[in-house]
């Protein structure tokens, strides 16, 4: 079988398996709290998947998210507001990791739970304690055999979804690999903006979402 063969059916069997994704929920904001780029943004919250496939429509969501969510000041020229974001001390982001069935069953990341949190699903493989999933509903994680489990919530209703171990380490790589290849897509983005220091801009996320800690980064 020829290597382009044997990754087209690898690619089909992951589709049929479940998958862990990195998310930011992006809110509807009133007119005030508008960031300088998000002005002609319309119907853009709900939640937004972090890769290099982010487009620049979502990715001028999650930036205006980062801003509002924090607290930052919007006025201004975007250079100004992407500015605030270099000079905050540290960022949070409501999202985390989404986990998708292959029946289409999803458990999105709850209130209170943080993109900022993401690595405690790392930690889970060596402690076997649940990451922080938020509340309303309260999603938790156990090991259950060679079984990784999710669970949408700890009342009798809940449904799961599981993983083999070996997929579920797969998938968290993954994980980080697509939001590694996220933060040149920043890049571009505020450059399109008119923002002179894009790299200082993607650092930044990097380091407040602590992205490529131990994964090197794709140079492009």
């Amino acid at each position: 079988m020829s290597k382009k063969k044997k990754l087209k059916k690898q690619a089909n069997t992951i589709k049929g398996l479940a998958q862990l994704q990195a998310v930011v929920e992006v809110y509807s904001y009133d007119s005030e709290q508008l960031c300088p780029w998000s002005k002609t943004l319309s119907n853009s919250f709900g939640w937004i998947r972090l890769s290099e496939h982010t487009t620049e429509l979502e990715i001028g969501s999650v930036l205006a998210q980062l801003v509002n969510y924090n607290h930052l000041e919007n006025h201004g020229e975007a250079k100004e507001v992407l500015g605030r974001i270099l000079s905050a001390h540290s960022l949070i982001l409501p999202g985390g990791i989404q986990v998708r069935a292959a029946s289409g069953k999803v458990i999105n990341p709850g209130c209170c739970c943080g993109l900022e949190g993401w690595r405690d699903w790392l930690r889970f493989l060596k402690t076997g304690q649940s990451p922080w999933l938020g509340h309303g509903p309260n999603a938790w994680v156990e090991r259950a055999g060679n079984l990784v489990r999710v669970w949408s919530d700890n009342r009798a209703k809940a449904f799961h979804i599981d993983f083999e171990r070996s997929h579920f380490e797969a998938q968290l790589s993954k994980v980080q690999q697509d939001l590694s290849a996220f933060l040149p897509q920043v890049e571009t983005w505020a450059a399109k903006v008119g923002f002179r220091e894009p790299s200082k801009l993607s650092s930044k996320f990097d380091e407040c979402f602590a992205v490529s800690r131990g994964l090197r980064r794709r140079v492009r």
